[in-house]
């Protein structure tokens, strides 16, 4: 008989390994790959690399199969008794355990089929996985791209272009459109954040014919106390050169 590629727990042992197989008499080699399954319904399933390292690297060090036969043989294992599994009567007694078990091995098929770099697994399921990967690259990539079409349609060719050096001047009338209220005394634009307007500047107007940088039009809309920033650009007395005021100042 074929020794097994599992470690066995050694007979009579009081303080066995826990991934060791067996009972206390030892391992019976013809039904070791009951005890290896066995072990994979109890244990946590964070715990299935280390259980499969465990038995892989006895199997190496004792020159009994390499990193694929094993993988192979596990795949093996693991396969015939999902299809055990598979085929049993629903009706039975049993069919909670046979349940439970059967979905522990599916996910403990999974990890199988991560750590599977020979693809030793039958080249149709392989094919049909890497399809699968192909298809939901190809629905995400359509996905991106429609979203670039729709960004584009607010994409500009040209920015508008403000005046070399008058930049804090243009802000400040974007500050006071911030300010305007309407004739009820609602806002008339309303905004729980002032990002938004440094995004719209940066994004579509220019300074002398440069970009501005996000960071350049943030640094305007900070917090203010008494109407001076706490931190950033506070706008100069000498470019306040506009006043929005209401036409009929009495209906403000």
């Amino acid at each position: 008989m074929n020794p097994s590629y599992f470690r066995a727990r050694k007979p009579f042992s009081l303080s066995p390994h826990r991934y060791d197989l067996g009972t206390f008499i030892g391992l019976s080699q013809s039904h070791d790959d009951n005890h290896f399954l066995l072990k994979i319904y109890r244990i946590e399933e964070k715990e299935f690399a280390d259980y499969y390292s465990y038995h892989l690297n006895y199997a190496m060090e004792n020159n009994l199969i390499n990193q694929e036969e094993f993988f192979r043989h596990v795949w093996q294992i693991v396969q015939i008794r999902i299809k055990h599994f598979e085929i049993q009567n629903p009706f039975s007694n049993n069919h909670g355990i046979h349940k439970e078990s059967l979905k522990r091995l599916q996910r403990f098929e999974k990890y199988l089929k991560s750590i599977d770099i020979w693809n030793a697994r039958p080249s149709s399921m392989v094919i049909e996985e890497k399809d699968i990967t192909i298809q939901k690259q190809k629905e995400i990539i359509e996905g991106l791209q429609a979203r670039l079409d729709e960004l584009k349609i607010y994409e500009v060719s040209q920015k508008i272009r403000i005046d070399e050096g008058r930049l804090p001047t243009f802000i400040d009338i974007i500050q006071q459109l911030r300010e305007l209220q309407l004739p009820s005394g609602r806002k008339l634009l309303k905004s729980d954040h002032k990002i938004p307007y440094a995004k719209m500047i940066a994004k579509y107007f220019s300074h002398g014919g440069k970009d501005i940088p996000i960071e350049t039009a943030r640094n305007y809309f900070v917090d203010k106390t008494d109407d001076i920033p706490i931190k950033g650009t506070l706008i100069q007395p000498e470019n306040r050169l506009f006043k929005i005021v209401p036409i009929n100042p009495a209906k403000k």
